[in-house]
């Protein structure tokens, strides 16, 4: 044997230990590394929405059993993981869910905190604020752009109905709380008692208005009831929608309504804050009120106008299914907002009541978030709004259901009633609220002050000026304790 072929023998096998020296390492690397993430290297591995198909994700809800009920949420919830498979969802369903919340904000434990809840967090707006102001809550805002899956080229705020995202409650410019469906306050009415007696049913001045409320008490039926133990119930039909009413009149609404958010400048004793209750003062000056108010309950003041006593009713547009069981089967309600305009070219404003309110925890892993917003946008297509609105009576968010007349006619009468007459009046629906929370004691003071005197108003008995001049005082002192 050569000594050159002796070491050609060694260098072989030298070379021969070395790549399989290198390849168990290789091996051994490949064997260490993290599997690659679903979706990450193949379409196939992803939903249409971008989010993986195989990490199972499992949702804790909680659920507030009220007046609603839960058949509508049920429903979406299958449809939802009948498309996603991998996502479940774990729902604590109770009528006490305030409380239930309560003890797992005060636990601070964001593993045993719900991922999204569908109740107003304690001590309400002022609750969400504070929340939202310590990072607890996650904001809404990137799904207002989102496409929905069932209208591929709108965006959720296209598909809203008029008005539907300016009413969204803000915190520092950003949406904390997600609505899913509308409500609407206004004067509801028995709608066969004004077809019998031909009422105009959908007065469009403040003068027409007022001629329907005297041909009304002409027939001895008090035009206009609500309960006097709650005033606060007039809020549905004369409340802030009308002050912006009467600020739009003279081009002013947006300035009143972001004064009304910030408690920026006189709030009681605002120029239209003086016009409004001079109204209601002339209003209960001419006895279109029925004298035993004080005493009416929310029920008992619809029932009413169920039995014919009062014509029309302040409250929201939960009086159908409030009402039901009290209600013949051929009882129609009618709806109608106050028009405080003075002609006709001027736009009607109607109180919105957006609810159904739906929070999400920020505390929570960002696949669970994600999946959480992909699941409210769910709630929002037309099927699951159409189910909603028939099984629950909560209005539609979207206003394609008021173009569709094979849709609209299958809601409750009420229902039928408040999006007919937005559609035909082109009404302005608006949320009023407060982006600035005021703790000093002042601010209760002063509104406990005009809900008092509310009665008094509209019977004629009090005139309403030096009550709002006293409130307003100590509104400003709440405001200024506030700044300090």
């Amino acid at each position: 044997m050569s000594k050159n072929y002796g070491k050609l023998t060694i260098l072989s096998l030298v070379v021969a230990l070395s790549s399989s020296v290198l390849a168990g390492c290789a091996g051994g690397a490949q064997e260490q590394q993290p599997a690659p993430q679903p979706g990450t290297n193949s379409k196939a591995e992803v939903y249409d929405n971008g989010l993986p198909k195989n990490d199972k994700v499992t949702l804790k809800v909680g659920f507030f059993m009220g007046g609603y009920g839960r058949e509508w949420f049920d429903y979406a919830i299958k449809s939802f993981t009948a498309k996603y498979p991998n996502v479940s969802f774990d729902v604590t369903a109770s009528a006490d869910m305030k409380n239930i919340l309560q003890t797992k904000i005060s636990a601070g434990n964001d593993n045993d905190m719900f991922d999204f809840f569908n109740t107003t967090p304690p001590a309400g707006a002022s609750g969400i604020v504070s929340l939202a102001e310590a990072g607890k809550l996650e904001p809404w805002d990137d799904l207002f752009d989102r496409k929905l899956p069932d209208a591929s080229t709108k965006s959720l705020k296209e598909m809203m109905l008029p008005g539907m995202f300016e009413s969204f409650t803000r915190v520092n410019g950003k949406i904390y709380e997600f609505a899913t469906a509308s409500s609407f306050g206004g004067l509801f009415y028995n709608k066969t008692l004004f077809e019998k007696n031909g009422w105009n049913q959908s007065p469009r001045t403040w003068a027409e208005f007022n001629e329907l409320l005297e041909k009304i008490k002409a027939t001895g039926v008090s035009p206009i009831t609500f309960p006097g133990i709650h005033p606060n119930y007039y809020d549905w039909a004369f409340g802030p929608a009308k002050l912006f009413e009467l600020a739009d009149m003279k081009g002013g609404a947006d300035k009143a309504i972001e004064n009304f958010k910030t408690y920026t400048g006189p709030q009681y004793t605002s120029p239209e804050s003086l016009e409004h209750w001079n109204r209601l003062y002339e209003l209960g000056k001419k006895g279109y009120f029925p004298e035993g108010l004080p005493a009416l309950t929310h029920t008992q003041s619809q029932m009413q106008v169920i039995q014919g006593q009062a014509a029309m009713v302040a409250t929201g547009s939960h009086v159908e299914n409030e009402m039901k069981k009290s209600t013949p089967e051929d009882f129609k309600w009618g709806f109608m907002a106050v028009p405080f305009v003075e002609n006709k070219n001027q736009k009607i404003w109607v109180r919105s009541g957006i609810t159904n309110f739906q929070y999400l925890w920020a505390g929570k892993p960002d696949l669970n978030k994600k999946w959480s917003k992909e699941f409210i946008l769910w709630l929002m297509t037309l099927e699951n709004q159409q189910f909603a609105a028939e099984k629950s009576g909560a209005l539609p968010m979207r206003k394609d259901i008021i173009d569709d007349a094979s849709k609209v006619v299958k809601l409750s009468s009420s229902a039928q009633a408040i999006l007919k007459y937005i559609k035909e009046t082109d009404a302005r629906t608006y949320k009023a609220h407060r982006t600035i929370s005021i703790s000093d004691p002042n601010l209760a003071k002063a509104t406990k002050m005009v809900e008092e005197m509310t009665v008094k108003v509209v019977l004629g008995k009090q005139d309403p000026k030096p009550t709002l001049e006293e409130a307003e005082q100590l509104l400003q002192k709440a405001v200024q304790a506030q700044k300090k």
